[in-house]
């Protein structure tokens, strides 16, 4: 939210649509890096609540800018928040996999260099 103030200086229409945005796509981005196996279900939630935002901004049009909506400044300026919102989360659970693997992770690995030992032997 402090971020939204300063990117939109003052603009209290665009700093709600900044923050609303980043909110819902910084909690749908969050699920999806949660889920590890992915079922057309879950895909569908996760369309229809996009479905669902967008929605919300037509019917919401005193609290939403539509022109500003469109525009490349509203892009940039709400990936630049959701970027700095989940980068951190997503280094660290890319971290964790890779210093602390799973132990399917680790099964996997061993069972592929038995069948690439057991190609050159035979």
């Amino acid at each position: 939210m402090l971020l939204g103030f300063l990117l939109f200086e003052g603009q209290f229409v665009h700093v709600v649509a900044i923050t609303f945005t980043s909110l819902i796509l910084n909690e749908l981005l969050l699920v999806a890096l949660t889920i590890r196996s992915w079922h057309g279900l879950m895909l569908l939630a996760e369309l229809l609540s996009v479905v669902v935002y967008i929605l919300s901004l037509l019917v919401l049009k005193d609290y939403f800018d539509g022109y500003f909506l469109l525009s490349v400044e509203f892009v940039w300026k709400t990936l630049l928040i959701l970027c700095i919102s989940c980068l951190p989360l997503f280094l660290g659970k890319f971290l964790r996999h890779f210093c602390a693997p799973p132990s399917y992770a680790k099964l996997l690995k061993e069972n592929s260099m038995f069948r690439n030992c057991c190609k050159f032997v035979c």
